[in-house]
């Protein structure tokens, strides 16, 4: 796209099977506003001239050919509001200088191998509404920070080498509706403060290494639909207080260590689906409640020490496709002959049948 004078001020190549380099010279299109050269055969680095263009507003790079790091050059970039580096061989150190471009509202540097902490800086970004960091090789602490991006409504952090516990200021991020820092080696309680985050529908801390107990304050997330614990180490009871989460669809707290009963009010969850408490050390019997959960597809609480028959209130679970109850010292299903003809029709399902 050419503007009336004639100079270039978009160009706009996505999705074509361009290869070899990215030419240096596009850095004298010092008109160009939108650069799209994602989902193509590029190779080569990422040339720094391109932080000459001081009128981008829109950079995207998508290639799994490219190589060497990010230009810090590209901090110069003052009225960029978009970026997007997607680039599976695309390596070094997150420059901190990104954290200069004030205008920014859209980061992904996922799918890359960018190394080094994430820099302090981008909580300078406060127009950021997008930070999707996910599948690097990004090492350190989650900066305290970020908690100062007050426009936030995306944080993905998952597939890093993550360590540090979770900074509680990302309990201020009151716009935030996604928060995945799944498979990292985070460690230390989930913070209390993340109960404050009204607007939040996702919250995913799966395959890390955090302890202490679930905190109650999670309850308080009303527009939540989906809670990923799973494969930490958490103990203690599961709070009844996540009965709250009316909008709740999916529940994983499989692979930790948690104990005491299941609660009752768990079953108050009418949009669940899938209920996952496999692998814990849960104990008593199975809260005849649960089975007013009418949307459930996947039950799974196998791996428990868990005791007594199934209720036989169960079998109005019309939509249950998954249900595994094996691995309980006491745990079975009752011979009533009702309940063995509906569990028959549960399509993948493991466990014993009482004596």
């Amino acid at each position: 796209t050419t503007s009336d004078t004639g100079r270039v001020i978009e160009l706009s190549l996505p999705e074509n099977k361009l290869n070899g380099p990215i030419p240096s010279a596009l850095g004298v299109l010092s008109q160009l506003r939108v650069l799209d050269l994602h989902y193509n055969k590029l190779s080569g680095e990422i040339p720094a001239e391109l932080g000459r263009l001081s009128n981008l507003t829109h950079l995207s790079i998508g290639s799994t050919q490219l190589t060497g790091g990010i230009p810090a050059e590209l901090g110069g970039l003052a009225n960029l509001t978009y970026l997007y580096l997607n680039a599976s061989s695309l390596t070094g150190e997150f420059p901190a200088e990104l954290g200069r471009l004030s205008n920014l509202t859209y980061l992904s540097l996922a799918n890359s191998q960018v190394t080094g902490a994430i820099p302090a800086e981008l909580g300078r970004l406060a127009n950021l509404t997008h930070l999707s960091l996910g599948f690097n090789k990004l090492s350190g602490e989650i900066p305290a920070e970020l908690g100062d991006l007050s426009n936030l409504t995306f944080l993905s952090l998952y597939g890093n080498q993550l360590s540090g516990s979770i900074p509680p200021e990302l309990g201020k991020l009151s716009n935030l509706e996604t928060l995945a820092i799944t498979n990292n080696q985070l460690n230390g309680r989930i913070p209390a403060a993340l109960g404050g985050l009204s607007n939040l529908q996702k919250l995913a801390f799966s395959n890390n290494q955090l302890s202490g107990e679930i905190p109650a304050e999670l309850g308080n997330l009303a527009n939540l639909t989906s809670l990923s614990l799973g494969s930490n180490r958490l103990s203690g009871a599961i709070p009844p207080d996540l009965a709250e989460l009316s909008n709740l669809e999916a529940l994983n707290l499989s692979k930790n260590q948690l104990s005491g009963e299941i609660p009752a009010e768990l079953g108050n969850l009418a949009n669940l689906t899938s209920l996952s408490l496999k692998s814990n050390q849960l104990s008593g019997s199975l809260p005849p409640e649960l089975a007013e959960l009418s949307n459930l597809v996947v039950l799974d609480l196998a791996q428990n020490q868990l005791s007594g028959d199934l209720p036989l209130g169960l079998t109005r679970l019309e939509e249950l496709r998954f249900l595994h109850f094996n691995d309980n010292p006491g745990l079975c299903s009752p011979v009533d002959e009702a309940f063995q003809w509906w569990l028959k029709g549960v399509p993948s399902r493991s466990g014993e049948v009482c004596q």
